[in-house]
């Protein structure tokens, strides 16, 4: 595992040496809807092995310096809609997708990057799934430039997560990864939302392509219960078992 960074190293994002902030991982904004009454959250540690602790902070490193915070900060804020708005009525021809006229292509899809790459240059434990390889330096220039790319530069697929007909907003997983037709796809459990970002050198096609955020029309999402995520419905099995042997 790599050491972290010194307060004087790179900035990972625009490579300046300058002093760097203490930078989250994951915004914190979408920590909020964990917390209770103490300001704590329950955290699995370990997927695989259903460890788990109560902890008061999201994850911060230091990664970033001041400027760069500034520009992931602008799509945090744009993001943050997302999963602080209500969410708007199905279309006409499907009730199971909405649009969602306030959200924004390239800020949000940015988003959805910019945590996916800070978790691959980060070297805290809870991050270790996520390792973008010559990706990584790819993205980093996609953020710098603020240039989220076409369609299928990095394809996402945003579902809303509901469980038992309710949508679920209280779950965060740490970032795992599977291979779909081959390719590999990362998938980020927020609140309220899975979403799936495929990093492959090999443009995805068919149903997924279909699927994938676009510049060319309203930015939608997919209602999914959890049950037909077989890798989340474990994690939430496990979830279940573990909180209960936290102390108070």
């Amino acid at each position: 595992m790599k050491a972290p960074a010194p307060a004087n190293d790179p900035c990972r994002l625009c490579d300046e040496s300058v002093k760097l902030c203490s930078s989250h991982v994951v915004p914190e904004f979408l920590y909020e809807r964990l917390y209770d009454e103490k300001h704590r959250f329950i955290e699995l540690t370990d997927v695989r092995k259903g460890a788990a602790k109560r902890t008061q902070k999201g994850h911060r490193e230091l990664l970033l310096c001041s400027a760069c915070e500034g520009r992931i900060a602008r799509f945090e804020r744009h993001a943050r809609r997302l999963f602080v708005d209500d969410l708007p009525p199905f279309i006409a021809r499907s009730k199971r997708i909405r649009e969602h006229p306030r959200i924004e292509y390239a800020l949000t899809k940015l988003f959805f990057l910019s945590v996916l790459w800070r978790a691959s240059v980060s070297t805290l434990p809870l991050f270790k799934h996520v390792s973008l390889g010559p990706h990584e330096d790819v993205i980093r220039g996609m953020l710098e430039r603020e240039d989220a790319g076409q369609a299928l530069d990095y394809p996402v697929i945003v579902y809303s997560l509901y469980m038992d007909g309710q949508h679920l907003r209280d779950f965060i997983v740490e970032p795992t990864y599977v291979r779909i037709e081959g390719r590999l796809c990362y998938r980020l459990v927020l609140p309220g939302f899975v979403v799936f970002i495929y990093v492959a050198s090999v443009p995805i096609s068919g149903a997924s392509a279909r699927l994938a955020m676009s510049p060319e029309r309203p930015f939608e999402t997919y209602l999914t219960e959890m049950k037909e995520f077989k890798f989340l419905a474990k994690v939430w099995d496990i979830a279940c078992r573990t909180k209960t042997n936290l102390d108070p």
